[in-house]
């Protein structure tokens, strides 16, 4: 279980505002629209929604971060709503919402098929439902791929099975994301585009993910302080792999940009 309030996502929410700005452009919103960012963080995609007219609201699990979020919104003079909730478990009335974006968060909810009907259950008719996902084949996917890797190397022989449904990496397949939505009659449309990220270099960023990142930190009592160590080498080799700027660091990892329209 990963606990978002680990950390310091500050960082990586910052490399993720381009995508936020993707999504709610996508949305195509209207002044006074009623708009929910599920898996706000520090509140990327509320924050823009609030500066286009909407009337946003935030929900997240991490009350740390809503309280950063808040604080955004107060030092830009922005008027949004934040919320402490489950993307499994909305506390929304049915067709609360013009439109509900979330960038790289729903993805993580461990029954997808629940989370999209929850998605769609506080979504109007024809309001929009804008969500992001990586693509597992670019960018810094190779590093994210190390823990994976070790974590599934951890679990132990009789260890209940994974629940049934995508991982977050498996919603970056369009066959499998349009499925989700095509299973309450909605039609996605499903656009890639690419987002860097940059650091000093590639071990700058291995250390940034190792200490901040609370992906990773849910990982280290896992895998137990050494083995959890022992993993910089080859993560570090892994983003070198993918660096298109050495002695810097800067990799483009792809990801989804999905759109449906309630009827």
């Amino acid at each position: 279980m990963i606990d978002w309030d680990s950390g310091t996502y500050e960082r990586t929410a910052t490399q993720l505002a381009e995508a936020a700005g993707r999504a709610v452009e996508a949305a195509d919103l209207l002044p006074g629209d009623r708009v929910l960012d599920v898996g706000c963080g520090t509140g990327n995609a509320a924050l823009l929604a609030a500066m286009r007219g909407a009337r946003a609201t935030g929900l997240d699990p991490a009350e740390r971060l809503l309280q950063v979020a808040a604080g955004r919104a107060r030092n830009a003079g922005i008027d949004a709503d934040w919320v402490a909730g489950d993307a499994l478990a909305l506390p929304f009335a049915d067709g609360a919402f013009d439109a509900v974006v979330s960038v790289f968060a729903v993805i993580f909810a461990p029954r997808p098929a629940d989370a999209v009907a929850e998605l769609v259950r506080v979504t109007a008719p024809e309001g929009r439902i804008v969500l992001t996902s990586w693509r597992p084949d670019a960018g810094v996917a190779a590093g994210s791929a190390v823990l994976r890797d070790a974590l599934a190397a951890a679990r132990p022989a009789d260890a209940a099975p994974p629940a049934a449904g995508p991982a977050p990496l498996d919603w970056g397949d369009p066959d499998r994301v349009r499925a989700l939505f095509a299973a309450h009659g909605l039609e996605a449309e499903v656009e890639e585009h690419g987002l860097p990220f940059v650091a000093d270099s590639p071990a700058a960023f291995a250390d940034e993910w190792m200490d901040e990142h609370p992906m990773w930190l849910a990982a280290r009592p896992v895998l137990g302080d050494d083995a959890y160590a022992a993993l910089r080498e080859p993560l570090v080799a892994a983003l070198e792999g993918v660096n298109e700027d050495p002695p810097r660091f800067r990799a483009t990892s792809r990801y989804l940009v999905v759109r449906a329209t309630r009827d």
